[in-house]
């Protein structure tokens, strides 16, 4: 009996675990995206965008972890895609979230780098850009949870996704960084000779 209750345990956290609701990772007519204020256009693939979560009602972005869902931009001007009902591990069925969208060019490559959220951009452009939404405090994840099958989670738009668009504006290089800093230092000891 105890091997039973043992087995029945560990299945259910293994598959508590291994959840994955749904989402719809399409943007709307109001929420699209721009890329130093004008809609992000150029050949699919030229950006991409990363889903992140936390627990309901977190409001410090910097918290949020990588669902490991990415989007790309369509040929259309501000519009991307990434699919409708999209599953994301770990995120159970009728559990609430809060969730945001960081988005880059895609001269910064496919992959999320968490250095990014601390201005590091290592092989930067000229023309490379990064940006976040707004943060959504509470989205559920759709799918079946055990009662009844509930409607993927529009990430933009609706109720509970994200409700407008966002920008991305120019990342610094890594040269530009250097004379900033060089520039800082020259102030600093010309105001002590002072």
């Amino acid at each position: 009996m105890k091997k039973l209750a043992v087995i029945l345990c560990m299945s259910a956290l293994a598959t508590g675990a291994f959840a994955q609701g749904l989402v719809s990772f399409l943007n709307t007519a109001g929420t699209l995206t721009s890329a130093n204020g004008v809609a992000t256009a150029g050949a699919a693939g030229s950006y991409y965008y990363g889903l992140f979560t936390a627990p309901a009602n977190t409001t410090d972005r910097l918290v949020f972890n990588f669902s490991g869902l990415y989007g790309t931009n369509q040929t259309t001007a501000g519009r991307f895609n990434g699919g409708v009902n999209r599953q994301v591990t770990g995120w159970a069925p009728g559990e609430t979230r809060s969730l945001l969208v960081y988005g880059w060019s895609a001269d910064l490559g496919h992959d999320f780098r968490p250095e990014w959220l601390q201005g590091v951009f290592p092989g930067a452009t000229p023309t490379s850009v990064f940006g976040w939404t707004v943060i959504a405090p509470a989205g559920v994840a759709g799918g079946f949870d055990g009662t009844a099958n509930l409607p993927s989670l529009s990430i933009f738009g609706g109720a509970q996704g994200i409700p407008s668009g966002f920008n991305m504006v120019l990342v610094p290089e890594p040269t530009s960084m250097a004379l900033a800093g060089l520039g800082a230092a020259a102030l600093l000891i010309f105001r002590r000779r002072k």
